[in-house]
């Protein structure tokens, strides 16, 4: 019997239209997190997938030594797709030249990502080589060889014990990494023919690499099995995402771009649905007051409401399940045709986290509701005063705290961000509620000296107050998600963008003579490229620390006293494990700011520079002494000064920099980079003929992928726009709607008084203007300080004023709260008097 009067319930007010703002909240709530979990999922699969192939594949496994058969064949076994690389330093030799080049030997599948590229003559047409790499005897070679051995297609190149023929010039490899500084020029060759140049023997200076592709359960299942048997020491299990390179930092602030807008729009969504849920409780207070006079007792009555609820629920996840497929499916097909790239399909976990997420909002967040619902007394049909009891008011609070939290940590799956936004949201809040306060307080003062309709507008916001200030709360809430994430769309991507303009560097030019310098820069100046200062470079390693020696990468060949190592462990820091570039100059290099100490000026003392994550890594801080090795020569200087440094910029950047008198007796080579359009891409060999020794570093491919990171991030934060503004909407409706009945009964006082109606609508329309141009204002400094976190602890970026958003916040909050308002009052503000009386009854 239960079951269909809570049926017939559903029924009835769904024809009534009574359940539209809860219905569509939790219909809202399911599309946002299932659109934007298989949105974000699919997206991010794409970006790294693109990206991979900057390793030549999903996961690279790096070792000093060889990489045992049997961890081969596990992979295989796990139809995983496999490649050998290898890679060290040795000299090649031709026509009576010879350079230090970079040996790469590839096997058969290389690269599993992405695809190489050749030429027929060096800074030629390159094309695409699919399937194919050197043949027997064969070499590609990079094209700053053929400048510095003066080498033609055809020629012969001499390796080790072999002789190797010159087929093609190499243009691009997908893993040829980021370095500018130990890049030599490459060559590449067949794994098959490694053995014969007799290069590797017992403990030669060489990277074993196994390249793996597979999908990421695959992987995963791989790596479980494999962890267990590596050596920190020894191995190097990494992906695209691992790592300082400019696209993995990419690749990172990327990840937390979508992961922050997507949650702002959880929350929101969340948030409409506790908003409704209050209201919907709110408006069957009487429904059961009279099931109670008619005889029905409390345990039928919560049935028939939670069934009632639960029928609701599972029908609008159902709605928004379908919803949030089609909009995703329609954006990811936009998506595909303006990136030109097929996206990956998402797995099961967007569909179970988005029903679970409409469930968790609809139960928790009525849980207070509910039971208030299920407390009314059969007198409320005498007494309409009569609404339940208060004394588990701490439930709701707990209620629906709880379920914001859950559904951050759910969705984002970091506890700890989960943990900063809740808080931060736990603080503005309070601060939004005591402000909200203080502005209605004000705001009465203010009207008692303009006209009766103002005065009218501020009575009403002082006697309700309270209630007010909680819908200020939701207001505000809604105003500073919508501001947020306009700022992440129009500023913070933005500031972003603008780290990579278009006349950012795509080369590097690396082994630049000191004496070639001004006779480079003259060249430059005359081909009218625009590029940046010259750096010297010296070689050098750090050995000790305020007289501590630090602990290198150690081998059998290096030996050393084990006990000394273990002397002072303590205080002895982790050291790089290999030389590092140093440079020295006068002034702070560009995108180089200083967090501590002081930049040396004239000071002529010995002095270094140390970038910030170094000196955190190392414990270092100012006032050390430092210790270096350069080519046999030992000194000490100390810290003077730490620096930030913006990695992302593509210019020459370096953990430690020293002031010149420190270390300009040293020989050293010079680096730098410019910026060269791809049209005049041919220009680079007359340009660099006379400088056979300078090796020229390609950085267009990176360039690339960064702008395509920027514009799918781009695309994301729009999508998330959309459903915020949707969301934004549906909460300031259901607040709006959730005050109907207060003002209803005041309007029947008032018309009951004389007041004409078109005192009351101004009235009304002035009473939401303040509201929202307050809950605009709260909004915008709450945004202000969200952007100053954001800016400074998650995205790396100098903090900035958004001047703009200090007009359009309380405007908008304005426009946007009195229309909605005015247009949710404009029934009962026509109705006459006889009319809002019955409507009462």
């Amino acid at each position: 019997m239960w079951h269909k009067i809570s049926w017939r319930l559903l029924r009835h007010e769904l024809k009534r239209g009574e359940l539209t703002i809860m219905a569509a909240a939790i219909v809202l709530s399911v599309t946002a997190v299932l659109s934007l979990s298989l949105f974000t999922e699919r997206l991010q699969s794409g970006l790294l997938a693109r990206s991979a192939e900057f390793l030549a594949a999903d996961r690279v496994l790096s070792s000093r030594r060889p990489i045992a058969d049997d961890w081969l064949q596990q992979a295989q076994q796990r139809d995983l797709k496999t490649a050998n690389r290898v890679v060290f330093n040795s000299m090649a030799f031709a026509k009576d030249n010879l350079a230090l080049v970079d040996i790469k030997a590839v096997s058969d599948g290389y690269p599993l990502r992405g695809s190489l590229r050749t030429a027929s003559e060096p800074f030629g047409e390159e094309t695409t080589v699919i399937n194919q790499l050197p043949g027997e005897g064969e070499a590609w070679v990079a094209a700053a060889l053929f400048q510095e051995l003066k080498l033609q297609v055809g020629d012969t190149l001499e390796i080790g014990q072999s002789k190797f023929k010159v087929s093609r010039v190499l243009t691009y490899e997908p893993d040829v990494g980021f370095s500018v500084f130990t890049d030599s020029p490459n060559v590449l060759i067949h794994y098959d023919q490694l053995e014969e140049t007799g290069l590797i023997q017992p403990g030669s200076r060489v990277r074993f690499n196994v390249l793996f592709a597979g999908t990421a359960d695959q992987l995963d299942a791989y790596y479980e099995w494999l962890a267990p048997q590596l050596n920190d020491d020894t191995h190097n299990w990494r992906s695209i995402e691992d790592g300082d390179s400019p696209l993995a930092r990419s690749l990172q602030r990327a990840e937390r771009f979508m992961l922050l807008a997507s949650l702002l729009g959880v929350v929101l969504a969340a948030t409409a649905v506790a908003v409704a849920a209050q209201r919907y409780c709110q408006r069957n207070y009487d429904v059961v007051a009279i099931f109670k006079t008619l005889g029905a007792d409390r345990r039928q009555i919560q049935r028939i409401f939670i069934l009632h609820l639960l029928l609701l629920t599972f029908i609008s996840i159902g709605v928004g399940l379908l919803l949030g497929w089609i909009i995703q499916a329609q954006v990811i097909e936009f998506v595909a045709s303006q990136l030109g790239a097929e996206l990956p399909a998402a797995g099961l976990k967007p569909y179970v986290l988005a029903s679970a997420t409409g469930f968790v909002s609809a139960v928790m967040f009525t849980l207070y509701p509910l039971l208030r619902l299920i407390a009314i007394p059969p007198l409320r049909v005498l007494n309409r005063e009569l609404t339940g009891t208060d004394k588990l008011r701490w439930l709701h609070w707990v209620a629906s705290a709880g379920t914001i939290y859950a559904l951050l940590l759910i969705y984002s799956q970091q506890w700890l961000l989960s943990t900063a936004l809740f808080a931060g949201g736990a603080v503005a809040a309070v601060l939004l509620l005591a402000v909200g306060r203080f502005f209605i307080r004000a705001s009465r003062q203010a009207g008692m000296q303009a006209g009766s309709a103002w005065r009218l507008a501020m009575a009403g916001l002082q006697r309700r107050a309270q209630a007010n200030s909680v819908q200020m709360l939701s207001f505000s809430t809604a105003i500073m998600l919508l501001l947020l994430v306009l700022a992440l769309r129009n500023e913070l991507l933005a500031d972003w963008e603008r780290q990579l303009p278009d006349d950012a560097p795509n080369y590097f030019i690396v082994n630049v003579a000191p004496d070639d310098v001004d006779q480079l820069e003259q060249r430059f100046a005359a081909r009218d490229i625009e590029s940046n200062d010259m750096y010297p470079v010296v070689p050098g390693r750090m050995t000790a620390v305020n007289g501590v020696p630090v602990r290198d990468e150690v081998t059998k060949e290096d030996g050393g006293d084990k006990a000394d190592t273990q002397t002072n462990n303590a205080e002895q820091r982790e050291g790089f494990g290999r030389e590092l570039s140093l440079t020295w100059r006068d002034d702070l290099p560009p995108n180089n700011t200083i967090l501590a100490g002081e930049w040396w000026g004239d000071n002529p003392q010995p002095q270094v520079s140390v970038e910030e994550e170094v000196a955190e890594r190392m414990r270092l801080s100012i006032g050390d002494e430092l210790e270096f090795n350069i080519g046999g020569n030992t000194f000490t200087v100390p810290v003077t000064s730490i620096r930030k440094v913006n990695w992302g910029s593509l210019q020459p950047n370096f953990f430690m920099i020293f002031n010149t008198s420190t270390l300009e007796d040293f020989p050293a080579t010079f680096i730098s980079s410019f910026n060269l359009p791809k049209e005049r891409q041919s220009e680079l060999y007359e340009l660099f003929k006379p400088f056979p020794e300078v090796s020229l570093i390609d950085l267009d491919a990176i360039m690339e992928q960064l702008r395509e990171v920027i514009d799918q991030v781009s695309i994301a934060i729009a999508f998330v726009l959309v459903l915020v503004l949707i969301a934004g909407v549906l909460v300031l409706l259901a607040q709006v709607q959730a005050s109907m009945e207060e003002r209803q009964q005041e309007l029947v006082i008032l018309r009951t008084l004389g007041a004409p109606a078109k005192l009351l609508s101004r009235s009304v329309t002035y009473e939401f203007l303040i509201l929202g141009a307050i809950s605009g204002l709260i909004a915008t400094l709450a945004m202000e300080l969200s952007l100053w976190i954001l800016q400074t602890q998650v995205f790396e970026m100098a903090a900035t004023i958004h001047w703009r958003f200090w007009l359009v916040g309380p405007l908008a909050g304005a426009i946007v709260v009195g229309t909605l308002g005015r247009l949710a009052c404009a029934r009962l503000v026509r109705r006459n008097t006889a009319q809002l009386i019955r409507k009462l009854a």
